[in-house]
């Protein structure tokens, strides 16, 4: 694991460490008498209330902060302390108004770069890294690496976004065939407007079929054995999705249904009782815990009928993916694994997972057939974990042999010679 792999690693763990912690408060009761503030984010007071020790105290938060930044998907959520919980104040207290985060990395004059682009990017960054890592395992030269990167990647966001596309037609295709082609290529407006250009709808079933065809056309060309490559891409996709998840969170999208359910267009628990559970239930950060309170409708009504906190579905995936990844790094690295398997194992991973995500998810790809309403997502699923079990058995009677112990570098197995030279210098 080289250097850029390990940094990313150690800020991500840091920056769950930090979350988990927090600075001790003050326990001590106060003797005679106490403050609560309210203050804003950026530590405005905006309601102070003196309390004598003994006495009731009445205890009522000042009117909520009237802010709301469409750009960057900000707005108030709650105090830092629950209404049900201010009889129980003894000492000076200090209550915060709680925001969503903003969904920008940075900001360039009128210009931003999101959060959801970063991780993508950043996804497809590693995925790259670890494929020229694994050249010399595999004996695929980094030219041929580094060339179907170069047009794989950029064809596979197509498919990603023609994927989705398809799916939400009536979002996209109006208003004539010109207007109709730039909201499907990112132009939200239909025109060549590049302030409100952003592909904010992808589909990773559709980038990973693509990407999948064009490995086929691109291994042939090349006359490089496909199973090898396709090992690649597997394990490419899964820290892929896994960080790309991180975008969706940032942008309040992929998430589950409210937690504890709704009756009756009723929240079954209350807004206390929700964040408790996330909170001291899953043990999640707080920064997560924040970002899930939604507002109703935020995207679409049928998405979020109520406001209320929500189901992080994005952790959920993103956690699996990356424990699906570990595995494939050992199973990389297993002498009886068979070229190609890694693919196998993604797709019946990956297959599995994302149909236990979409039970949960309230924003699925659906489609009609036979006048059944059915969710893209666990169909496609559905055929991956049949093609894994497929593509499996192919390999093992079709490639006999062919196992990753005739590549050198796996464990248990014979060193390439220039290692062993190179050792033995030192």
């Amino acid at each position: 694991m080289n250097k850029f792999i390990k940094t990313i690693l150690l800020v991500f763990i840091a920056t769950l460490v930090i979350s988990f912690s927090s600075c001790g408060d003050d326990t001590t009761p106060a003797v005679d008498s106490y403050t609560v503030t309210f203050v804003d984010y950026d530590g405005t007071v905006l309601k102070t209330i003196a309390c004598t020790v003994g006495e009731a105290c009445d205890i009522v938060a000042p009117e909520e902060p009237d802010y709301f930044d469409v750009a960057s998907i900000q707005y108030f959520t709650r105090w830092s302390v629950f209404e049900d919980d201010y009889a129980s104040i003894d000492r000076n207290t200090e209550i915060e108004a709680i925001y969503t985060l903003d969904n920008r990395l940075v900001t360039l004059g009128s210009k931003s770069v999101v959060f959801y682009s970063f991780f993508i990017i950043l996804g497809i960054i590693v995925a790259l890294t670890l494929g020229l890592k694994e050249t010399k395992r595999t004996g695929v030269s980094k030219d041929a690496i580094l060339d179907g990167f170069l047009w794989i990647v950029p064809v596979s966001i197509l498919g990603a976004r023609l994927w989705y596309v398809a799916f939400e037609l009536s979002d996209f295709v109006y208003g004539g065939f010109f207007p109709s082609v730039l909201r499907v290529l990112g132009f939200r407006s239909g025109t060549l407007d590049f302030s409100n250009f952003g592909l904010s709808g992808l589909a990773i079933h559709g980038a990973f079929s693509t990407a999948i065809i064009c490995a086929y056309f691109f291994t042939k060309k090349r006359k490089i054995d496909i199973f090898k490559v396709v090992d690649f891409v597997a394990i490419g996709f899964i820290i892929a999705q896994a960080s790309g998840r991180w975008g969706n969170f940032f942008n309040q999208e992929a998430h589950g249904g409210i937690v504890g359910g709704i009756t009756g267009n009723v929240a079954n628990l209350s807004l206390q009782d929700q964040y408790n559970f996330l909170r001291y239930s899953l043990h999640l950060p707080e920064f997560i815990v924040n970002n899930m309170y939604i507002t109703r409708g935020l995207h679409n009504l049928s998405v979020e009928p109520l406001t209320g906190f929500y189901h992080p579905t994005f952790l959920y995936e993103s956690t699996f993916n990356i424990l699906g990844f570990g595995i494939m790094l050992l199973l990389r690295r297993w002498k009886k694994v068979y070229i190609g398997e890694l693919l196998s194992f993604y797709l019946i991973w990956y297959g599995g997972l994302r149909i236990f995500i979409e039970t949960m998810r309230t924003d699925p790809l659906v489609f009609e057939i036979f006048g059944i309403t059915m969710k893209s997502a666990i169909v496609t699923s559905v055929l991956m974990i049949l093609g894994g079990i497929i593509l499996s058995t192919f390999i093992r009677i079709k490639r006999k042999g062919m196992t990753y112990e005739t590549i050198p570098g796996c464990f248990g197995c014979k060193k390439p010679v220039e290692e062993v030279e190179e050792e033995n210098k030192e």
